[in-house]
């Protein structure tokens, strides 16, 4: 029978003193950091609640709401001009705006209420309807609430989608917010 020869005990000592002591997470750092975060988060979150809460009361501007907390660096959301606001249409009275405008040009904005690039296109569109009033008819259509029926019968399957009507017919459609070619298809239509 062979015996198993086992190494000197200062031989495994000097093996192991030659490798590397092992790393160790510092709990403490990490929690500290976690921390310092989460304080960051909360004074984000009351900064913008400040912020929100004063673009809200009457007769509040951006900039008044941007400086309602100077501790946070976030700016409110830009508020749409103090312009003509625009009419909403339901599935109800949709057709009925259209007859009803005759030979006026009416621009149906298909929007939803998830969606930025339909937020950012509303302060133009209120701008539009001010200084083409009498000429064109801005009106928007949520087409994803109790609506959704009518827009899928209308093939909307993008927002924002124009539709443009004159003497109760489509004349053209377009998709996506670009303002300078929604602006060149009214002209075209006026």
């Amino acid at each position: 029978m062979t015996q198993l020869a086992l190494a000197p005990s200062s031989r495994l000592s000097q093996a192991t003193a030659s490798r590397p002591a092992p790393r160790h997470r510092r709990p403490a750092l990490v929690r500290l950091s976690r921390e310092a975060e989460l304080a960051k988060m909360a004074e984000y979150k009351s900064g913008l609640a400040a912020s929100l809460a004063a673009a809200r009361r009457p007769g509040a501007t951006a900039a008044a709401a941007a400086g309602a907390d100077a501790a946070t660096e976030t700016a409110a959301p830009a508020e749409a001009p103090a312009g003509k606001a625009l009419r909403e249409v339901t599935k109800e009275d949709y057709y009925g705006v259209i007859r009803d405008a005759g030979s006026k040009l009416v621009v149906v904005d298909c929007y939803t209420e998830w969606c930025g690039p339909c937020k950012m296109i509303l302060p133009t569109l209120m701008q539009w309807a001010e200084e083409l009033e009498g000429k064109v008819e801005i009106v928007k259509f949520n087409c994803n609430k109790h609506n959704k029926d009518l827009g899928i019968s209308l093939g909307i399957k993008v927002a924002p989608t124009f539709l443009l009507y004159k003497d109760g017919q489509q004349v053209d459609k377009m998709t996506g917010a670009k303002t300078e070619q929604l602006r060149e298809l009214i002209e075209k239509h006026i």
